[in-house]
């Protein structure tokens, strides 16, 4: 299950404070699907990256199985994110070196699984 509490993120340009994600709360039980849509530049991406834990809210509460997601060091939130979640990216992650089965085993590689 993942529960998000009034989740935030600002980035910083300078000086200049950049708001993307403001107050956003909700869950999505286990099994669930769900749809994140909106316009470019709405914080999809951003909001994606938090719950993907490859980075982390400015303010707000995020629990992932029941576990503060929001207070994981690195390592942990490392850790998770190999165990329990993937990505499908919209565009083409592949390195063009590889063979298409080199391109899927790299990911196992930092998974420790056999390949």
């Amino acid at each position: 299950m993942i529960i998000l509490k009034n989740i935030s993120k600002t980035y910083h340009n300078g000086a200049v404070e950049v708001p993307v994600l403001q107050d956003i709360s909700f869950s999505i039980d286990a099994g669930e699907f769900v749809t994140i849509m909106g316009p470019s530049g709405a914080g999809k991406s951003t909001l994606l990256h938090i719950l993907g834990m490859l980075d982390i809210p400015s303010r707000g509460e995020y629990y992932f199985l029941d576990q503060p997601a929001h207070q994981f060091s690195e390592k942990m939130r490392t850790q998770f994110h190999r165990e329990y979640i993937g990505f499908v990216f919209q565009r083409y992650h592949l390195i063009d070196a590889l063979t298409v089965y080199e391109n899927l085993e790299t990911p196992l590689i930092y998974q420790k699984q056999k390949r």
